[in-house]
C-alpha cells in the first residue's frame, strides 16, 4: 500500500516542491551583517540575476569561516545587478566587491579564439573564464550560488593553508560533455571524472589558460552539452593535481530528492552543493538550518 501511494504521489509532490515559491529565499536580510576587509585571497560567488538571493545566503554561510583565514568577498554577476539588490548586498556585507563577470573575462587578454567562441556561444561558460582570469592574479576560492556551508570546513582550510587545489566530488560520478571527452582523449589529456565544478579552490596561477585554449581550439556549439564547462575544468584541475574533498563532509547527493527519502544530516557535514534535482531541499531545509545557526553568530566589534 505504501509503495503504491509513493508511486502515485512522488512525481506531483516533487513537481510542487520544486516549483513552489519559498519566501526564505528573499529573507537573507535576517542574517547578521558581516564586514569584508581587504585580504590576499578572493572568495568569489558567481550568480545569475535570478539566483542572486541564493548567492547571498551561500556567501554568508562560507564567509563566516573564511574571513579570518585571509579571504575577501566578491560577488560576480552574469548581468547588471539592480541597485536595490546591490544595496542590500552591501548592507549584509559592508565592503563586498560586486562585479560583472564579463568585465573579469577581459583580464584574460591575448588572442584566444577557442576560449572567445566558448564564452560567446555557451550560456554557462563564463564560470571557466572567471576562474581562469582571477586565479591568474592570486588564490581563488570559487563557489556557485547553491553551495551552503553548515560547519567549519577544516579539510578545505587545510588545503588552502598548504596551497593544494581541491574540489567537491559527486557521489554519483560527475557529468561531462562526450564531445569534449573525445577531444581530451585525442590530446592525450586526463580529467577528473567525479569533479563537480561548483566549488573549487585554486592556488595562484595553478590553472593553465594555454591548456584551456588548446582544449577548446576546435570547439563547436553543437551538439550542445550543459556540462562542457565542467569537462574543461575537470581537465584543468587534473593538470593542476587537484584533490577531492572528503565526500562524507562535502556532499553532492540526491538524498531527499523525493519527499519520502531521508535527508542529509546537516549537523555532521561541512557543506552541501544543492544541485538542480535537490534545489528545493536547500530552500525547505538547508536555508532554515543556516538561519538557525546564524542566530548564534555575531560579528566581533571593529575594535575588539
Amino acid at each position: 500500500m505504501v509503495s503504491a501511494i509513493r508511486k502515485i504521489a512522488t512525481k506531483p509532490v516533487w513537481w510542487w516542491e520544486r516549483k513552489r515559491s519559498y519566501r526564505i529565499r528573499s529573507q537573507f536580510d535576517r542574517l547578521p551583517p558581516m564586514t569584508v576587509h581587504p585580504a590576499p585571497r578572493r572568495f568569489v560567488v558567481l550568480t545569475t540575476l535570478e539566483a542572486v538571493n541564493d548567492s547571498l545566503w551561500a556567501a554568508w554561510s562560507w564567509y563566516r569561516y573564511l574571513r579570518e583565514e585571509g579571504f575577501e568577498l566578491h560577488l560576480a554577476t552574469d548581468g547588471e545587478l539592480p541597485d536595490a539588490i546591490a544595496s542590500a548586498a552591501q548592507r549584509l556585507f559592508p565592503g563586498i566587491s560586486i562585479c560583472n563577470v564579463g568585465i573579469a573575462l577581459q583580464l584574460l587578454g591575448g588572442d584566444r579564439p577557442g576560449l572567445a567562441a566558448f564564452f560567446r556561444h555557451h550560456p554557462v561558460a563564463k564560470q571557466v573564464g572567471l576562474v581562469l582570469a582571477l586565479s591568474s592574479q592570486g588564490p581563488v576560492l570559487y563557489s556557485d550560488h547553491d553551495v551552503i556551508a553548515f560547519n567549519r570546513p577544516h579539510e578545505l582550510l587545510e588545503c588552502v593553508k598548504r596551497d593544494i587545489p581541491c574540489y567537491f566530488a559527486d557521489e554519483g560520478g560527475g557529468c561531462h560533455d562526450p564531445a569534449l571527452v573525445e577531444r581530451l582523449n585525442a590530446l592525450g589529456l586526463e580529467y577528473e571524472p567525479a569533479l563537480n565544478a561548483g566549488f573549487l579552490y585554486i592556488p595562484s596561477r595553478a590553472l593553465s589558460v594555454d591548456l584551456a585554449e588548446r582544449i577548446l581550439a576546435n570547439w563547436e556549439p553543437l551538439p550542445f552539452s550543459y556540462f562542457s564547462p565542467q569537462t574543461v575544468m575537470s581537465a584543468l584541475m587534473q593538470n593542476a593535481n587537484a584533490r577531492p574533498l572528503p565526500g562524507d563532509r562535502y556532499v553532492i547527493s540526491s538524498r531527499r530528492q523525493f519527499y519520502w527519502e531521508k535527508d542529509v544530516d546537516y549537523s555532521a557535514i561541512a557543506a552541501r552543493h544543492f544541485t538542480g534535482t535537490v534545489r528545493h531541499v536547500m530552500y525547505r531545509y538547508g536555508l532554515p538550518a543556516l538561519l538557525r545557526q546564524s542566530k548564534l553568530w555575531r560579528e566581533e566589534p571593529e575594535n575588539a
